[in-house]
This record gives C-alpha cells, structure tokens and sequence, in this order.
C-alpha cells in the first residue's frame, strides 16, 4: 500500500512514482508487446512501432489488454489495486489501456489534461468519453508502467506539480494536426487526431509552475490524476523508451456514454461496441457500463484473429498468387463487410484492382463462412522458422514500355486522380508537394509506383527528386544502368 508520505506527495502534486512490478512480470509484458508489434519505417526513415487490437479491430497501440493476458493481468495486479485504493477509494474499474513507444528520434509529447474528453482534435462537446457521478468527486486515475528506463535523455514525463486542483481553458484549433499534442509519437498522432486538420491547445504557461522531471527504472510507475498537466521530452537518444498505461475510474462514471444512444464511435473515429470495462476492486453497485472480465469473441472469431496476427506478424509464407488475393479478400469481408469501395482505375492501380475485383466476388458471404475460410487458407500456409531471413523466390522484371514518358504519364494521372484535378492542370516541372499531397499521401504515390512498375522503391526517392520529370528521369536513367 501507500506509506503517509506519498499519499500526501500524490495529494500535493498530483502523481506519485512506485515501485510496483518484478523484472519477470515486466518480461512478460515486454515479450508480448514486442511479438506482437509491427515495427515499420516512415517516409525519411523515422522506426515506429505500431500494434492491432485484436477485439476493436483497428491498428491502434490502445486497449490492448482486451485480447492479451499478460498486459491485462498488468493492471489487475493486486499489488497495483491495494496502492490505488489509498487514493481512490475501494471500488475501481479498468477503462482503459494504451501503450506509448518512443522510439529514438521520436519528438515531444505536449502539455495536456484530461477531465471528460480523451482528444487532442477539436472537440465534438456533445460526445464525451467520461461522464462523473454528480455525487462522487471526480477521479480518473492514470499508472504509466515503465517497461524500459526512461529518463530525460529519452523521453521521461514531465508534470506541473498541484496542476490538478484547475481544469484549463481549451483552445480549439490552436495548432495544426502536424505540430499538435500527440505529433511526437506518430501512432498516436493517428490515434488522437485521425484525419483531422487541426489540434486543440490549453490556455497553460509551464512558466507559471513548478514543473518536474520524473526519470522512473523498469518496473516502476508514476500514479498520477489525468487532470495533472503532463508532458514528456523527446527521445534525443539511441534507446527506446517503452510504456504502457491503465486508467481507473470509479463505477458511478459512466463510460462511453454514447453508447447507450447507439453511437459506437468515439471522440477519436474508433469503433468501441466490443469495449468492455474491468472490475479491479470492489463492487459495482451502478450498472451503468458493461463489465467484463474477458472479451466476448467466438470460438471462430478468436480462430480468426489468430490467424490473421500470424499473417500479419509475418509468421506464414504467402504465395504471390490466386491465393493471397483471396485472403486478402476474405479478411476485408471479415472486417469491413461486403464492397462499397469505388472501382480503383486498373491502369493506374492494377493490383488494387485486382484486390477489388476478389472482395466483389464474396458481396453477400457471412462474417462466420469467411473467418473459416480464413483460417483454413492460413492453416495451410507454409511458417516461417525464427529468425529466418525471407529470401524472394522470382526477381521483378520492369513493366514492358515503362520508360520515362510512361513513368510521366502515370505520375500525372496518379496525382490527378488523388487530388481530384485535371491532368492538364499538373506541371511536370514542379514539385508534387505544391499541389497539397501530405508524406503520407507521398508514400502510397511511391508503394503504388512501384506496384505498377513491379519494382521496390525508396519512399524517400519522392523527396530527392520532387517533380514528376525528376523522378521519372532518375528512374529511366536508374532502369537503364541496372539493365547495362
């Protein structure tokens, strides 16, 4: 439990540092974040790691804890639930988990609460996250594990001592999406701020606070109330600074209060109808959210995930034939439902159509009949033996006439198309970029040129050579030499 005197540190500043989990019980957190992330390289060679949540169905490093044991006995621990009792009271639900990856080179995570809103976007008032107990005073209570060291050098956390007695004026659209709170980490900039433009701000001077620095060690944890101003430096080293969060509430807070009109998507674009809440400790004597102590998927859905995690973690061999677009499609029945996507030009996008083509041949087949066939197709797959380096079995001959004036051709079209303009109104000789194309818009142009040209590219080439005849001529002149 909690001695007097860090009760009274979280009471004056709003967080407190334990020590809370053994090296073990953080092994078998790290092994299964660590199985189970993706780690991709953006456009200018930034690694991120990214994760899927296997009962929300999203690419998203949030909630966790709702398929994988290890992270969800993480914050059930009985040890963890003693501490929070002293500050919180006898009665906790789990709401919420999340895991926060900083990965050397990764930027600032900036000043910020949370009371009732979960978002760093312009805020949509009329749909909250949390919704208190007009009685209970309000709680929600954050512990931010520590799976590796984390210390100025990369990234530690940063909070406004006795910053939680004030709730902060929010500025709507106070900066762009790309310069917002969450920017520094890329997959949460996905998840807080989605598609938006622009990211809201607090009317918060860290000048007129006493702000300190929190370097915690492995297996420790900072407690602390979300309505505590945070932040967190960027990782200026060469270690990776991973965390994972829980957040608590009491039971008399209603969770997702959307839900009880239908309204399954949160303030953040995610899907939360299979969310479910934890009891931690005491009782519920509301009734106002779903409880659970486990998710609620089928003995097919869960086949199904699991075979979908092995294709996606690379743990099976696909063949590049008849075979893989049929999986591919049977996983977007399974996720998406029957095809309501536009038919994607097969000139410009000739696997994408071919991909298309083979979701539209299973309109109208049950969830259930294409989790099983899934999972049979998988099944059959080939593993691949760990560590084993993946070797291609067939070289990729350059598409026949694609020389530079095709190469030009296609770039117009593509751009054309993506942006919705004439192709009479792009330049050849001016960079991309001008005409509003984001890095990530870039990187799709670049996969998909290479796709056409049935040939691996550098993303990055789009920014060494930034017009269209630029790039068209390096790749003749690149085509060429490959070929002498």
């Amino acid at each position: 439990m909690l001695s007097p005197s860090q009760i009274e540190h979280f009471r004056k500043k709003g967080w407190v540092v334990v020590d809370l989990f053994t090296p073990e019980q953080i092994a078998d957190v790290r092994n299964c974040l660590e199985s189970n992330a993706l780690m991709i390289e953006e456009v200018g060679g930034q690694k991120v790691m990214t994760f899927y949540n296997n009962v929300l169905g999203l690419d998203t490093p949030r909630d966790l804890h709702l398929f994988h044991e290890p992270i969800m006995k993480m914050f059930r621990n009985a040890g963890l639930a003693e501490k929070l009792r002293a500050v919180a009271g006898p009665d906790l639900l789990l709401w919420y988990t999340n895991v926060f990856c900083k990965m050397p080179g990764q930027g600032v995570i900036k000043w910020h609460q949370a009371v009732e809103y979960y978002t760093s976007s312009d805020i949509d008032y009329e749909n909250k996250t949390l919704v208190y107990d007009e009685v209970d005073e309000q709680l929600n209570l954050t512990v931010w594990v520590a799976i590796d060291p984390a210390d100025k050098e990369n990234g530690c956390m940063r909070f406004a001592n006795g910053s939680q007695h004030r709730t902060f004026d929010i500025i709507p659209s106070a900066t762009p999406a790309s310069e917002g709170v969450f920017a520094g980490i890329s997959a949460h900039k996905t998840v807080w701020q989605r598609n938006k433009q622009y990211s809201i701000g607090y009317d918060f001077d860290e000048n007129d606070w006493e702000v300190e620095d929190v370097p915690v060690k492995s297996g420790q944890a900072i407690v602390f109330t979300e309505r505590t101003m945070h932040c967190s430096y960027p990782n200026n080293s060469n270690r990776r600074r991973l965390g994972i969060i829980g957040r608590y509430v009491r039971p008399s807070t209603l969770v997702y209060p959307g839900r009880l009109k239908g309204a399954w998507i949160d303030e953040n674009g995610h899907n939360v109808k299979r969310h479910f809440n934890v009891l931690v400790s005491g009782e519920d004597r509301y009734g106002r959210n779903v409880i659970r102590d486990h998710h609620d998927l089928d003995e097919t859905e869960l086949a199904f995930q699991h075979a979908y995690n092995r294709l996606r973690l690379g743990q099976v061999r696909v063949p590049e034939n008849e075979t893989q677009f049929e999986i591919e499609a049977l996983q977007q029945q399974v996720l998406a439902g029957d095809n309501t996507e536009r038919q994607p030009n097969p000139v410009l996008h000739p696997r994408k159509f071919i991909q298309w083509q083979a979701w539209q041949q299973l309109r109208g087949t049950e969830p259930a009949a294409a989790m099983k066939r899934y999972c049979e197709l998988v099944d059959a797959l080939a593993a691949r033996k760990p560590g084993e380096v993946v070797t291609e079995e067939f070289r990729k001959v350059r598409r026949d006439g694609a020389d530079r004036s095709a190469i030009e051709d296609w770039l117009t079209a593509y751009i054309a198309e993506a942006l919705d303009m004439p192709q009479n109104e792009i330049e050849r000789d001016v960079p991309v970029n001008r005409y509003g194309l984001s890095s990530s818009d870039t990187l799709r142009l670049m996969g998909d040129l290479g796709e056409w040209l049935n040939e691996d590219l550098d993303p990055t080439l789009a920014y060494d050579y930034p017009t269209i005849a630029s790039l068209a001529g390096y790749l003749e002149s690149a085509n060429a030499a490959q070929a002498a």
